[in-house]
């Protein structure tokens, strides 16, 4: 019974879409979390070089997805470009993601 269920829920088009929405906003709700984080140690004297870290492996990772934005996008037009790097530096990749792979497209 458990393994007919399982396998409804995994074939299941609104079981998928479902899971996508969630990974996606958990990942949004991250980022916005690590900013907080990162402001709440900015307000602390003692945690100074802790945010110095944590901005620096945010500042990292965002430099990363604007090189492989530029990789991927570098045939499109300036006004593709500029918008897909917006999506990155708003922390908003995986919301695009998943709206593009599962609501726009047949593939969920």
């Amino acid at each position: 019974m458990v393994t007919i269920a399982d396998n409804l829920l995994r074939d299941n088009k609104f079981s998928m879409m479902f899971r996508v929405s969630l990974g996606a906003a958990l990942s949004t709700i991250d980022a916005a979390t690590d900013i907080y984080v990162l402001l709440t140690y900015y307000r602390s004297n003692e945690l100074v070089t802790q945010a110095n870290s944590l901005l620096a492996m945010i500042s990292a990772n965002l430099l990363i997805q604007q090189l492989l934005v530029i990789g991927q996008y570098k045939n499109k037009s300036f006004g593709v470009r500029v918008r897909e790097s917006l999506v990155s530096l708003f922390f908003l990749r995986p919301m695009v993601d998943a709206y593009r792979g599962c609501f726009s497209g047949p593939s969920c």
